[in-house]
């Protein structure tokens, strides 16, 4: 079958993918011999504004290197009358379809670091030009040639992604597929780009295991997973949160506590046995799963046995409940288990070492100049003439938490301060504390330290 897009004749080979949002066809470009994946998304209901959205948001990516940011490049895109067609460079395979062919079996920490790291530097790109994934999940995480460069990953499928300046406050019940769903929307409340740092906890989670952490059948159950392991959200949450009636109801106490509501037993529900295959009562237990026994070469087995630490406690950081305080790409990037410090101090003599550091160097190889770690530090990541001139709003946009910083400029607003005004250190600071806990003065004094420099370029831009 030969498909015509924008003037150009292509081959299709065959249908790799296909699913609500449309289908995928493995394809050769005539003119050149290229082997391309079009996306083919119909123009009509959700999938007609998932391909405008998916569009807008490709194109803002198209200045990136890819390479170095690790993100499947972007060719070209069509529109006809029916259906919308996106050209990307063709990747091998997702992590889900690997692990299929693996019988799911767990991956080695070493390999999983490897994965890991690719994806920081992805969402750290990502979070420089404020978009949020919204959907990271093993099938979006592609192997771009594992024969030839084992566990090089590319981030992929923009469908469900977006510009925060343009969602921060959507409230869609069905944002992220739902073993990876962060509980800012689980619960109701506002989101920011952390919330592909709660799924890419749970992928790493996953990988290891070799089943999804939290295997939900429905949103109930999936909060119900992860309280078993992680302890009920702080009261502070939950005293905000849209929906925490639907699975939480106030403790019979003077303390103002909360509990999960009862489980419902639903009448010819049908139990799914094994579904849920590692009940943790803590992420720590992660440790003692797939560990191997210390035999034969002792330091070897403590090399790899510190290395799971030190993965866990990064799944630990990824995984809170408040997405304040969830670690992001840019410090995630620097993580001993990321770096391998604690490796390289401890035992670097040891193969496993060794292991480590071939694994890392070959998902690198296939790429000149793909070494590049991009941060949201590193960079002037929001000029004036793309986000607007008002200091005070450009400043919000760069707080480390994009959702408290949107909070906190709704609060500059509804005061009507004055910039650079003594009303600033009074009243909003006053009620970031009252609202937002002990670390709301923390979250003003970001906002000042940013909020300043950002004084400073306008001045110089003028």
């Amino acid at each position: 079958m030969t498909l015509v897009v924008g003037g150009e004749l292509y081959d299709i080979v065959d249908m790799v993918g296909k699913g609500s949002f449309g289908e995928v066809a493995r394809s050769c470009r005539k003119s050149t011999g290229e082997m391309v994946a079009i996306k083919i998304l119909r123009n009509e209901g959700n999938q007609g504004q998932s391909a405008w959205n998916e569009v807008k948001v490709l194109r803002a990516l198209q200045a990136v290197d890819t390479e170095a940011a690790h993100i499947v490049r972007f060719l070209e895109s069509f529109q006809d009358s029916a259906c919308t067609y996106l050209v990307f460079e063709l990747l091998e395979q997702s992590l889900f379809e690997f692990q299929k062919k693996n019988n799911f079996s767990p991956l080695p920490v070493r390999h999983i670091r490897t994965i890991v790291a690719q994806v920081l530097v992805a969402l750290a790109k990502l979070k420089e030009l404020t978009i949020i994934h919204a959907d990271l999940k093993p099938e979006n995480i592609m192997l771009v040639d594992h024969a030839r460069h084992p566990f090089r990953v590319k981030l992929v499928d923009f469908g469900s992604a977006c510009i925060f300046s343009e969602a921060c406050f959507i409230k869609e019940p069905y944002i992220q597929t739902r073993f990876y769903r962060a509980p800012e929307i689980l619960l109701g409340l506002p989101f920011c780009e952390k919330m592909d740092m709660w799924s890419l906890g749970c992928v790493v989670a996953e990988l290891h295991l070799g089943r999804p952490l939290y295997p939900g059948r429905n949103e109930d159950e999936q909060v119900r997973y992860i309280c078993k392991t992680q302890g009920l959200p702080p009261g502070r949450l939950l005293c905000t949160a849209r929906k925490a009636q639907r699975f939480f109801r106030r403790a019979p106490d003077l303390a103002g506590s909360w509990q999960l509501k009862p489980e419902v037993a639903v009448v010819g529900a049908k139990v799914t046995v094994g579904r849920r295959r590692y009940i943790l009562s803590s992420l720590e237990q992660m440790v003692a799963v797939n560990m191997r026994p210390l035999l034969g070469a002792e330091q070897e087995a403590l090399a790899e046995r510190c290395d799971l630490h030190g993965m866990v406690e990064l799944v630990q950081r990824m995984l809170t409940w408040d997405s304040h305080e969830r670690i992001t790409p840019s410090t995630a990037l620097k993580h001993p288990f990321i770096s391998m410090r604690q490796l390289e101090s401890s035992f670097q003599a040891t193969q496993y070492y060794q292991l480590c550091q071939q694994a890392a160097q070959a998902s690198r190889e296939d790429a000149a100049g793909a070494t590049a770690t991009p941060t949201v530090e590193e960079g002037t990541a929001f000029p004036p003439e793309k986000y607007g001139s008002c200091s005070a709003q450009t400043a919000t946009t760069q707080m480390d938490n994009l959702s408290l910083g949107a909070e906190l400029y709704v609060l500059l607003t509804q005061y009507e301060v004055q910039l650079g005004g003594a009303a600033i250190g009074t009243d909003v600071a006053g009620e970031a504390v009252g609202r937002w806990g002990s670390w709301g003065s923390r979250v003003f004094a970001e906002f000042c330290t940013v909020f300043a420099a950002e004084q400073q370029r306008q001045e110089l831009l003028k």
